[in-house]
């Protein structure tokens, strides 16, 4: 009994976990909706959480959700996450780009190992509207997703995608505020229980 309850309740966690992963689904803009009634006034950047096997390629959704505050020029980003396990790929464009154009790019940096032969990696984003279309705002929703390798013998493992400077300029060329949501890729062995399985994380 207490196992079939502890199972219940971890599967559950993930579930939840991968809801708002996914905001263009009617559930995940349910979820995002909810986040604007109680956060109108300060646009938000939310990178998804996910979970994954190894051995594949797993894809952070990027979302961006505007405030009151008016519409967004260009926004530049720094994630920050640990790189011992999985490797950035590269940055495709989300559904948000068929309803306004506007530049990608994404650079990473691998960081020097730190005392415990940590690695971690940074990412740099940078979405901005191009010159052409400069009375324009960056639209709202799925703007990127992050593709990172998993390797094949990875073991169970949870890592962080933090956020650790955001600025951006709205449509007068001033500085606007944005707040930063972190994200977070969850990796099971899927032939071991799910319960009993210890997940590390940074």
């Amino acid at each position: 009994m207490d196992f079939h309850h502890n199972f219940s309740k971890v599967l559950l966690g993930i579930l939840g976990t991968v809801i708002l992963l996914l905001p263009e689904t009617p559930l995940g803009l349910a979820v995002a909706q909810q986040r604007k009634t109680g956060q109108e006034s300060t646009p938000s950047l939310i990178l998804g959480t996910v979970a994954s096997e190894r051995g594949t390629t797993v894809s952070i959704p990027v979302y961006y959700q505007p405030g009151k505050s008016g519409g967004l020029r260009s926004l530049h980003l720094d994630v920050d996450f640990v790189s011992n396990t999985v490797k950035f790929a590269k940055a495709d464009k989300g559904l948000a780009a068929q309803t306004q154009d506007y530049n990608l790019t994404v650079d990473a940096k691998e960081l020097p190992p730190d005392e415990k032969k940590i690695t971690r990696t940074r990412l740099s984003l940078d979405v901005s509207i191009p010159e052409a279309d400069s009375t324009k705002s960056l639209p709202e929703g799925l703007w990127a997703f992050l593709n990172f390798k998993i390797p094949p013998d990875a073991k169970p493992f949870s890592i962080s995608l933090n956020p650790i400077a955001i600025s951006a300029q709205d449509l007068s060329k001033k500085p606007a505020r944005v707040e930063g949501e972190a994200g977070k890729i969850i990796v099971s062995v899927p032939d071991e229980p799910l319960v009993g399985c210890f997940f590390f994380t940074h």
